[in-house]
């Protein structure tokens, strides 16, 4: 019992932990604020539903967070935005790299490639809102 207890509040307390930083993240650029924001989910979910519930409800977060459950799908210009915003870090991080030399060519390719493949999820990612399943349940004789 005691270590459920333990397990519960270690949950919250590492989703609240989350919170704190994708609340920085929403405010400050550069870092992130939805990854943050599902793993807080993640956390509160597993802790206290209540308080996923209130994250999810939360108007400050709400614009991040309208994404997850599958009904609202993303714009094109959140696409092009994400993809440029990507790009951007991408080629930042790329260019200290090299300059500084801390970073080996071979690795630089590597981020270019999940950077495509960052793309190519991006453009993909929900066109459309998911629907939920019919009911499509046979009347038994």
């Amino acid at each position: 019992m005691a270590n459920s207890k333990l397990k519960r509040y270690t949950h919250a307390t590492i989703g609240l932990l989350f919170v704190v930083v994708a609340a920085v993240g929403a405010v400050l650029p550069g870092i992130p604020t939805v990854g943050p924001l599902m793993l807080a989910s993640f956390f509160l979910l597993k802790s206290s539903p209540a308080l996923e519930k209130r994250l999810v409800r939360n108007r400050f977060f709400a614009k991040y967070l309208a994404y997850i459950d599958g009904t609202t799908p993303m714009t094109n210009r959140m696409r092009i935005s994400s993809i440029l915003m990507m790009w951007l870090s991408i080629s930042i991080s790329a260019t200290i790299s090299m300059l500084t030399g801390d970073i080996k060519f071979w690795l630089i390719g590597i981020l270019v490639i999940a950077g495509l493949i960052g793309t190519v999820f991006i453009w993909r990612y929900r066109r459309s809102a998911l629907t939920a399943p019919a009911n499509n349940q046979r009347d038994s004789d």
